[in-house]
């Protein structure tokens, strides 16, 4: 079934899959098993339907571990559906819609809106119940900008195409629940060292091909920086992170209905990708543990978010919003609690990912407001995949974001997206880091690399912590090696599609930034 909505302007044509829908239960459904399950969403299960629609199995075991299910429903099940009304054992459900980019969302009664500036909060608050909406939480990253419910529609895409035209909005767009994967790849061997901030040679590698690092860390190790790692989860009590965890972490909290921000991290997911990604930013030092990040010195504002790697992009923005301005989740917080850096390594691999209007208006607020004005670099994950598009990727293909793909211990870029908007490449094939359960390990991925990045240009801030977010960005670019042998060729402004600017310098970063005059 033809289905039509509109994302930042534009109008999206997609596929409603059709007999299935989407079913979060209201129960633990790993302890009742799949037959129990069927019985409460008085369907059978459509995983095979899906399958065939093209949904690979690990997007359908994301939703799963989130508790949704995709089934085909019975006659009375769809009757329920259809009228709206609340189906036994159920928490929530939706529609299954495939997008252009072969993307599949659920839609449930969920968007977010934005309704124009001349309207004051009452008169913004009045227009929304007006046109049939219920208001669940007012975002402020943006002016008048909402997370409603449409309750007077079948769906958020009816309810989006039916506000286009209305010139009281300036958007009104699905909050589609999408699976939101970690950019890794699992590796199996374990490195004695860490490589990336000392290249031997060992193992294969080629002697200098890290970061240059150790007189880096004869300056400064990275103190007074506060770094926001956005991810799925993290261990908080690993001893190489616990030290450092800054109190302004948090989580948001979407087992209820509607998603809510606990600070502190008392109840926090535990994953082994953030605990990893963290550690590669600022796992501590000389405490006689396993290892240390880039900027051992630094404070880790560790965010959870989409816990089982499903959720909204909503759910994200609050959290790039959050991280550059605390009170946009906690009013009162102090304007200079913010985070000074920002990483993320979450993202689908295959570089297809539509933005919505909600991220991409936070992405723009933390980068414009975040350090109290001075602006906040957002580092980001490219895709991992050889020569995946990375212009398809519209996160972190965005204006305000760092694109950071993978090198290896050879100091050659290693099967990640390409394009003029990757910026920079680092070390993420077999590095060593932290993992959950107090361990180390090593693993591969662009989601590595940007940790790496990241925390190479902690180092590079503490030294100069007037720097504007667009001259840290410019001491990366500038200080960076350009890497990948005579083959390799970087164009007039210094760029490579493959490497971008080239390979992380710690060492150089850190003494440009130090003699920039803000």
């Amino acid at each position: 079934m033809s289905r039509q909505y509109y994302q930042r302007g534009h109008l999206v044509e997609a596929e409603q899959l059709d007999d299935v829908i989407a079913v979060k239960f209201s129960f633990d459904f790993h302890t009742l098993g799949e037959e129990a399950a069927e019985a409460v969403a008085l369907g059978s299960s459509a995983r095979e339907q899906v399958r065939e629609a093209g949904v690979d199995d690990e997007t359908s075991d994301a939703f799963a571990r989130a508790n949704w299910r995709f089934v085909r429903p019975n006659p009375e099940t769809r009757e329920a559906f259809t009228a709206g009304e609340e189906i036994p054992g159920t928490e929530a459900t939706g529609n299954v819609i495939r997008r252009s980019n072969g993307r599949i969302g659920i839609a449930t009664d969920a968007l977010t809106v934005q309704l124009q500036p001349i309207f004051s909060e009452e008169e913004a608050r009045r227009e929304i119940e007006s046109v049939g909406l219920t208001i669940v939480n007012k975002l402020r990253f943006a002016e008048n900008l909402y997370e409603v419910r449409a309750t007077a529609s079948h769906d958020a895409l009816e309810a989006s195409v039916a506000l286009h035209n209305n010139d009281h909005f300036v958007f009104a767009e699905p909050s589609f629940i999408e699976h939101v994967p970690a950019r890794f790849r699992p590796a199996g061997a374990r490195y004695a060292q860490q490589w990336q901030w000392r290249n031997a040679g060992t193992g294969g590698g080629t002697p200098d091909a890290d970061v240059h690092i150790e007189s880096a860390w004869d300056r400064t190790f990275g103190a007074g920086i506060r770094v926001a790692v956005i991810d799925n989860g993290f261990d908080t009590e690993h001893p190489d992170l616990a030290p450092g965890v800054d109190p302004l972490s948090g989580f948001f909290d979407d087992t209820a209905a509607d998603t809510v921000f606990v600070p502190g991290t008392s109840g926090m997911p535990d994953k082994d990708h953030g605990t990893f990604c963290a550690g590669m930013v600022g796992a501590r030092h000389n405490n006689g543990a396993g290892g240390t990040g880039a900027a051992p010195e630094c404070s880790l504002m560790l965010l959870a978010c989409l816990k089982d790697q499903v959720g909204t992009q909503t759910t994200l923005a609050r959290a790039v919003a959050y991280a550059a301005v605390p009170s946009t989740e906690v009013p009162g917080i102090a304007p200079d609690r913010g985070a000074d850096i920002l990483v993320s390594s979450l993202g689908p691999d295959g570089a297809d990912w539509d933005l919505t209007s909600a991220l991409d208006l936070a992405l723009e607020f933390a980068a414009t407001n975040g350090r109290q004005g001075k602006g906040l670099a957002i580092f980001w994950a490219a895709s991992n995949g050889k020569n995946a598009d990375v212009t398809k990727d519209e996160v972190v293909s965005h204006p305000d974001v760092i694109a950071v793909v993978r090198s290896n211990n050879q100091d050659r870029e290693d099967n990640a997206a390409r394009g003029p908007e990757v910026e920079l490449i680092a070390p993420g094939v077999k590095v060593f880091s932290t993992k959950s359960g107090g361990g180390y390990g090593t693993s591969t991925g662009t989601s590595f690399a940007a940790p790496c990045a990241a925390g190479c240009a902690a180092l590079a801030l503490s030294v100069n912590p007037h720097l504007t977010r667009d001259q840290l960005r410019e001491v990366m670019h500038e200080s960076a090696d350009k890497i990948g042998g005579p083959q390799v060729h970087y164009d007039a402004a210094g760029h490579n599609d493959d490497y971008g600017f080239g390979r992380v310098n710690a060492s150089r970063a850190v003494a440009l930034a130090d003699g920039m005059t803000p």
